[in-house]
């Protein structure tokens, strides 16, 4: 999938930023196509002056760009996730590196989550809300401990959320959230579906966050009469 001009095998450290710069691709046969990111962020070309390894102490593949490390600039090095792809449900953890789990809510249109775990443990967190018969979707909140913050990891957890269209726990495997089938929807999320976010908290951070979130408006949640009603029977 990727040309590595190291070994693999490299150790790395588990305090890179990870960047949802690398996703997957359902084709028509079935199988599934990797596409690495084109440039950096500082746009230089990836065939040009970028490196793919793979990082141990993340199970995630990395890149480096030596024209970023070249002209001094710290963060040369990132790892990189595709939010959609690459999440599991949360009986399937492995317990190693970085993880996207999926836990599901109790009943459809009610709020789900989708935890963010390093090595095992629990270090952020999404919670959403997703109705599939209005298309509507609730970025309820995104959670980072702080120790970990500064590292993009709450824009992978909004990104993951915005790839779940739905959160069915019956029927066959492919409509179950099949990683391949979100692969696929995650590309069409933007068609149909309507998402909003409650309300954001007025600090630096989090209006940062805000404005970077690909949304038109944040701050105003639409629930569907199947996500209150989903919600009251929650709490009753």
């Amino acid at each position: 999938m990727f040309e590595d001009r190291r070994p693999l095998g490299e150790y790395g450290g588990t305090n890179l930023p990870v960047r949802p710069a690398l996703r997957h691709e359902l084709n028509p046969d079935g199988t599934l196509t990797g596409h690495p990111p084109r440039h950096c962020p500082r746009r230089h070309l990836v065939p040009d002056s970028g490196t793919f390894s793979w990082i141990v102490a993340l199970r995630l593949h990395s890149l480096l760009c030596h024209r970023c490390r070249d002209e001094g600039h710290p963060d040369h090095e990132w790892a990189l996730i595709d939010p959609a792809y690459d999440q599991a449900d949360v009986e399937k953890a492995s317990k190693a590196g970085l993880e996207l789990l999926a836990v599901p809510p109790d009943e459809a249109a009610g709020p789900g989550r989708i935890e963010l775990h390093l090595d095992g443990h629990a270090i952020g967190a999404v919670t959403l809300a997703v109705c599939t018969a209005d298309r509507l979707g609730v970025l309820e909140h995104v959670q980072v401990d702080d120790e970990h913050r500064r590292r993009g990891y709450g824009r992978i957890l909004a990104l993951a959320a915005f790839s779940r269209l739905d959160w069915a726990t019956g029927g066959p495997p492919w409509m179950r959230g099949h990683r391949q089938v979100r692969a696929l929807r995650a590309v069409q999320h933007s068609a149909g579906y309507t998402w909003t976010t409650t309300l954001i908290e007025d600090t630096l951070q989090a209006r940062g966050f805000a404005e970077w979130l690909p949304l038109p408006s944040v701050g105003e949640p639409q629930y569907c009469r199947h996500m209150l009603d989903a919600a009251a029977r929650l709490t009753s």
